[in-house]
């Protein structure tokens, strides 16, 4: 057992020695980072190390480029996932900071528009279908009038709703 690992050791310093410069500049054409190209190789090595003796004679050059090429890619992959995570993070933050400002101005200027510009009939409607999430039917059968005339009042009362949001816009 010590003599396997002996001669397996002895094995993977002779492919680091003959390899280790063409694995490394292969790494760094895909990264373009000498550390990262660095880490990649050594990794390569380590995972050598802990395989076992079952690397075939007269293939270790193309297992070593492939086993680079690989690791090159799921880093690069990683990298690119780490980059878009801390930017839809940031730009969250960012969002979220300024969105609360502006979605508190938002529902006053609803809730305004709602007290002030709709009719009785409108406003009513439209609270019991979005604020308490009843149906057109449920509603019908509440109000007493049909399907269609649910539709009717809330087409009116969106109506009214998006005239004065986007007056509000225009007005700055």
């Amino acid at each position: 057992m010590y003599y396997d690992k002996m001669i397996q050791k002895e094995r993977i310093e002779q492919l680091f020695r003959s390899y280790y410069q063409e694995m490394y500049r292969l790494a760094r054409i895909f990264l373009h980072d000498n550390a990262e190209s660095k880490d990649v190789v050594s990794e390569v090595f380590c995972k050598l190390m802990n395989r076992g003796n079952d690397l075939e004679t007269n293939k270790e050059r193309a297992f070593l480029m492939t086993s680079v090429r690989n690791r090159c890619l799921n880093t690069i992959r990683n990298r690119s996932l780490q980059q878009r995570i801390q930017r839809l993070y940031f730009l969250d933050v960012q969002t979220n900071i300024c969105s609360v400002e502006i979605m508190e101005e938002e529902l006053n200027a609803i809730s305004y528009c709602i007290d002030t510009e709709m009719l009785e009939v409108d406003r009513r409607i439209l609270l019991l279908h979005y604020r308490d999430h009843l149906t057109y039917k449920e509603i019908a059968q509440r109000e007493e009038i049909s399907d269609v005339a649910v539709y009717k009042h809330l087409r009116k009362a969106l109506d009214v709703l998006r005239n004065y949001l986007k007056k509000q816009d225009e007005n700055g």
